[in-house]
């Protein structure tokens, strides 16, 4: 949500005139439903965003692979910024608990993803 709510002044009383914009958003097996009322899931705040990925299990039993998917492919329609998604076959939620070859992977997809988005 952060990322596609930058200078919403409803969302920062006390610092309405403060950037919040960010430069770039990663989300690991989120929720990306709603959380409250109108408004409140990012599928209602869909627009230009920064640069995005996401990571999520296709096995996860604690929030849907499908709201991934749906918000991955909502969010390329809106926005010009790059939508990266990985979906991890056999994957759980919280699959980076513990350290395995395939975090090891996540991590360097996580780190090229984070230098790819550092100013020339």
């Amino acid at each position: 949500m952060l990322a596609l709510t930058p200078d919403d002044p409803q969302l920062q009383p006390g610092f309405e005139d403060t950037d919040t914009s960010v430069t770039a958003a990663i989300g690991f097996y989120g929720y990306y439903g709603r959380a409250g009322g109108p408004g409140s899931s990012p599928l209602d705040r869909l627009g230009d965003a920064p640069p995005m990925l996401f990571v999520h299990g296709d096995k996860d039993s604690s929030t849907l692979v499908e709201d991934t998917r749906e918000l991955v492919e909502r969010l390329r329609a809106a926005s010009s910024g790059p939508v990266l998604y990985a979906e991890l076959p056999g994957a759980q939620h919280t699959f980076d608990l513990f350290y395995s070859l395939r975090y090891s992977h996540v991590i360097d997809a996580v780190t090229a993803f984070c230098e790819s988005q550092r100013p020339a």
